[in-house]
């Protein structure tokens, strides 16, 4: 059972500001979670094995090719200055 003083230590680590008005609420609602965890950590667990991703399903992969799909030479052509394929932009370094 925790207490306003602990929900307004828990609120200033997670920079959360909890009004004085709200402290009460929030103390209640921060109990319920806790309690709630409780009962999670009291479930039987000896017989579950530990799952990866919960669909159980296989990842799809991609054959892992380098395509390019720009058409560079229509891309330039509204360029207002472009050299070897790049477009050519004002210095800003000297």
């Amino acid at each position: 059972m925790t207490d306003a003083a602990t929900v307004r230590d828990v609120a200033a680590l997670a920079r959360l500001a909890i009004s004085d008005q709200d402290i009460e609420n929030a103390t209640a609602e921060f109990n319920q979670t806790l309690a709630l965890f409780d009962a999670l950590s009291s479930a039987d667990t000896t017989d579950v094995a530990p799952m990866i991703n919960p669909l159980d399903s296989a990842q799809r992969l991609r054959v892992d090719s380098v395509e390019t799909l720009v058409d560079r030479a229509g891309l330039m052509q509204n360029a207002p200055a472009s050299e070897e394929d790049y477009f050519l932009v004002p210095r800003v370094l000297d």
